[in-house]
């Protein structure tokens, strides 16, 4: 009985700690930043990892008019390369967790990686527009595989709060850099695929980093016991994982949609030239970025429930502005002042998910909602396009406030380790 508790991690004792991912990490006895050193290579790669999937979100939306123009397609048609991304996502948050189970994580971190690269590769071919469709699939399953599996190990280190707001923070700063490439590329009049070229740099990078930042970094056996129906299904059906799931499959919907189609809004919509509002959408990213430190420190320190409900509803008022005013400033401006504030929804969610749920779920459960989030990435995104090519662009803020509503609805109902509103408990309660 007492190994079957030691193996679901319920029993503490002074032999080295293992996470849900794998990485050994040393005695609890061991001061934390001491800890913190010691995974210093792994978490490099994995940080490269974030910015990775940053590039990765952030160059759809820049590539949109140049494919609207290679296809000869309007925006319904190039919007279900979103909904084939989703395909992706959804195939890999539902096979992730036997995944790791089976192969590890190091097997299944080198398999999502090797699908991205392979599928930059084919896409910077130009094949005919139905096998686009094809190679989205491939490119989402292989970013979800990474995106869980960073998710995952992150959220299993000393001060991972912290960590999970870097993580997601450079994942801001790897989606700013992609408007930059792109907009290069629309000033250079260069074809699309150069920003292509620049994806299959990124990727093949990243397969270094992972093999130098993991090599000899003790990890759990590559197969595992552990392959049954029953901890896996009970680490997806708990609260925590469901709740935070769909909350992320919104937020990230709301993020991505912004990033993706906000260029369009700001250069078709409202007449801005295309050079600046690049820069404007680098804006928004960064933006994205520094609201993951800032409103993250925050959050963690006055409580994470309180702080992304007030940022939510702020969120909702701007959009209204957004769609009311048609002043291209002020229409930038708000941009990326949304960004700011959606910086913490993730990092936070996956934060409270490593303290709510025992540490033996991670793997499954965390990995689930990270690559289910993943699918609002495409999801979104694609439902938008289909109402902008109905509707016109200048729909997007309204069709964002939807997406604003159901995430305040839903984080009313995730689970946390502290109150909502901790100002307003009596001192004897807590």
């Amino acid at each position: 009985m007492n190994d079957n508790l030691e193996r679901q991690g319920l029993l503490e004792n002074d032999r080295t700690s293992e996470d849900s991912v794998g990485l050994t990490l040393p005695k609890p006895a061991d001061d934390e930043w001491t800890r913190l050193k010691n995974l210093m290579r792994p978490l490099s790669a994995v940080i490269y990892m974030s910015i990775l999937v940053g590039l990765n979100d952030g160059n759809l939306g820049m590539v949109i008019p140049q494919f609207k123009k290679f296809y000869n397609i309007p925006d319904e048609a190039v919007a279900t390369l979103f909904l084939y991304c989703s395909g992706g996502f959804l195939l890999s948050a539902s096979v992730n967790g036997y995944l790791v189970k089976t192969i590890g994580q190091r097997a299944t971190l080198y398999l999502g990686s090797v699908t991205v690269l392979l599928a930059y590769v084919l896409i910077m071919q130009g094949f005919p527009f139905q096998y686009l469709g094809i190679l989205m699939v491939l490119q989402g399953a292989g970013v979800a595989l990474i995106d869980s599996a960073m998710n995952v190990i992150t959220a299993n280190v000393p001060y991972a709060t912290v960590m999970l707001n870097v993580l997601h923070a450079v994942y801001g700063l790897g989606a700013m850099v992609s408007p930059i490439v792109g907009t290069w590329i629309i000033a250079h009049d260069m074809s699309w695929k150069g920003s292509y070229v620049f994806l299959i740099g990124a990727a093949i990078i990243n397969l270094v980093l992972i093999t130098v930042g993991f090599y000899k970094v003790p990890m759990e056996e590559e197969k595992t016991e552990d392959t049954e129906e029953g901890p896996i299904k009970e680490a997806l059906l708990h609260k925590m994982t469901l709740t935070g799931a769909f909350y992320i499959l919104i937020y990230v919907g709301l993020e991505v949609t912004l990033g993706s189609w906000g260029y369009i809004f700001l250069t078709e919509g409202r007449g801005g030239n295309p050079v600046p509002m690049g820069h404007v959408m680098s804006g928004y990213w960064l933006g994205l970025a520094t609201g993951r430190i800032v409103l993250g420190y925050i959050a963690s320190k006055y409580g994470e429930k309180y702080i992304i409900t007030l940022s939510t509803i702020l969120t909702a008022v701007l959009l209204v502005v957004l769609g009311y005013f048609k002043d291209i400033a002020l229409d930038a401006t708000v941009l990326i002042i949304i960004g700011f504030l959606l910086g913490p929804m993730f990092p936070t969610t996956i934060a409270l998910a490593s303290k709510v749920l025992p540490r033996w779920m991670h793997a499954s459960a965390i990995g689930f909602m990270a690559s289910l989030g993943a699918g609002g990435a495409a999801f979104f995104p694609f439902i938008t396009g289909q109402i902008s090519g109905s509707y016109g662009i200048l729909s997007l803020p309204l069709t964002c406030l939807a997406m604003a509503f159901v995430m305040q609805f839903l984080w009313v109902f995730v689970p946390s380790d502290r109150p909502m509103f901790p100002c307003l408990q009596r001192p004897h309660d807590t």
